[in-house]
């Protein structure tokens, strides 16, 4: 019977056949455990500007205060309303808010400003406006 197959070279027993296979240092590097705190982009937020209504409807309002502030159109101006260059509507005269659409441009929000509180927006086209003109009402006693 023939055996000699089974014998082991005596090379692989030695131990000098896996030194020349595997020659990798043997070397343990430690690595960081503390990951680095990474920053963010998207954390940075402005201020609201506050924008939107300041007088509502029928509120008294004196020349100058700022009735709208608006980005864009959202309100037109109307009678003795002006609108200064970042779309900020204000009052020209003193007198009463009112908020109304006109027939002819229906969709169109206006802001006016009248002198008494029982006259409605929009004037009818025959009508004149109203106007003060620099001048105050005053009364004459005819005694």
């Amino acid at each position: 019977m023939n055996i000699g197959f089974l014998r082991i070279k005596s090379s692989l027993l030695s131990g000098s056949f896996f030194a020349k296979k595997i020659s990798l240092p043997l070397l343990i590097i430690r690595t960081a455990t503390k990951r680095s705190a990474g920053s963010t982009k998207n954390n940075r937020d402005s201020p609201g500007k506050r924008l939107g209504v300041k007088k509502f409807g029928e509120e008294m309002v004196k020349a100058g205060n700022i009735i709208v502030r608006q980005r864009g159109t959202k309100f037109y101006p109307g009678e003795n309303v002006g609108m200064g260059r970042d779309h900020t509507l204000y009052a020209l005269e003193p007198g009463f808010v009112q908020f109304y659409r006109d027939p002819l441009q229906p969709k169109r929000k206006f802001v006016g400003v009248v002198f008494d509180r029982k006259t409605k927006l929009p004037l009818s086209k025959d009508q004149p406006r109203i106007r003060r003109l620099g001048m105050k009402e005053v009364e004459i006693n005819n005694n």
